[in-house]
């Protein structure tokens, strides 16, 4: 998701907080301290309703962290890998590499999330019965809320929601076809969606509901966004059903030797081809890295002479790869996860067999869908 930065790793997982996250954590303080907690507890200082307003929203944000962590730690003992988290404006997203195989399995990593938000509740309302600190109450209590809310809005059963996820994997476990339960739990997640943008427009209407209501239409249309957005999605899936790698990689790919020179790069190849990537191959034949134009504008031009392909690559063991025999469809899924625009395609030993791009991917979707095949 772009205008991300990281905050931290956790269990190998990438965290990243959207620039958009930062205007909930603002609301979130704003409101309880100028607002619902001095109409609740009425005298104290007001230096300490910011205070207890600013650490209730970074738990806040700990909160939806929990939730978007037990679906990817769940996923990882059911073999799905999960490479990052996005918190965003309108909660977290946890982005997997793949998808599960089973409609149990399914299941079991949509409900983590909510089951972790309704147990964190439960926790939080037990501390404060047995808390008598007013402060720390209001926190507790209010994060409480928060956590039971969080979690009962996300068994709605609209796709992409963990509710539709869990409807998807009931469908998908009946009638055995998981593109058929997409499209459907989609469709439903489409009719909740406009269901809540309505109920936003009825709300807007109301005496002091202008702000909830605005607010319950974005979230109603981002769901029904996403679940079109799934829809297409589902299309580009059926097109590649079937495909493998080595029908559509390039079996002849761009690549440079490990000791050229970034000006040899730039000079001889990038400037007089149509190539911007290389493969960087060891003299085994094995690979050892990829060159991008990318990486060669982050060298000072100044140093183009000295520097070398093999500082400037991005090295074997931070690339993602995939084998010829390997299916199109899970191929795509790894490039739009991990946000590149090519995998190479190796075989044991690291041996070099082509290039799978992004552009020849939607290419051979896109004759597909025209061809009607």
């Amino acid at each position: 998701m772009g205008s991300s930065f990281r905050l931290l790793r956790i269990a190998g997982i990438s965290v990243e907080l959207h620039l958009s996250w930062l205007v909930i954590g603002f609301l979130v303080t704003y409101s309880l301290a100028a607002v619902q907690f001095p109409s609740q507890y009425p005298g104290w200082d007001p230096g300490l309703y910011w205070l207890v307003a600013a650490a209730t929203s970074i738990l806040f944000f700990a909160s939806v962290l929990a939730h978007e962590l037990s679906h990817a730690l769940v996923a990882r003992g059911l073999g799905v890998r999960t490479t990052t988290i996005t918190l965003f404006i309108f909660g977290g997203a946890a982005t997997m590499e793949s998808e599960p195989k089973r409609p149990r399995d399914e299941a079991l990593i949509a409900a983590a999330g909510p089951i972790s938000s309704l147990l964190l509740a439960g926790l939080l309302y037990g501390i404060d019965l047995i808390v008598p600190q007013e402060q720390l109450g209001a926190l507790l209590g209010w994060l409480g809320f928060i956590n039971l809310s969080l979690g009962t809005f996300n068994l709605i059963p609209g796709f992409p929601m963990d509710g539709g996820r869990i409807l998807r994997a009931v469908l998908w476990r009946i009638r055995g076809d998981r593109y058929a339960a997409t499209r459907n739990a989609a469709a439903i997640g489409q009719l909740v969606g406009y269901g809540i943008i309505a109920l936003g427009v009825l709300l807007a209407f109301q005496p002091r509901g202008l702000v909830a209501g605005i607010w319950l239409g974005l979230i109603g249309y981002f769901l029904s966004s996403a679940a079109e957005a799934s829809v297409v999605q589902l299309g580009v899936e059926r097109t590649l059903r079937g495909v493998r790698v080595r029908d559509i990689m390039d079996a002849d790919p761009a690549s440079v030797t490990p000791n050229e020179s970034v000006s040899s790069l730039v000079h001889d190849r990038m400037l007089h081809g149509e190539h911007r990537t290389f493969l960087v191959r060891h003299d085994d034949g094995g690979l050892a890295g990829i060159v991008t134009l990318a990486d060669v504008r982050r060298v000072p031009r100044d140093d183009w002479e000295q520097a070398r392909v093999t500082d400037v690559m991005t090295r074997f063991g931070d690339l993602a790869t995939v084998g010829p025999d390997d299916d199109v469809e899970s191929a795509l899924k790894v490039i739009q996860t991990r946000g590149v625009d090519q995998l190479p395609v190796v075989t044991e030993g690291r041996r070099i067999v082509g290039l799978l791009t992004r552009v020849g991917i939607m290419r051979l979707v896109e004759t597909r869908l025209r061809l009607g095949v």
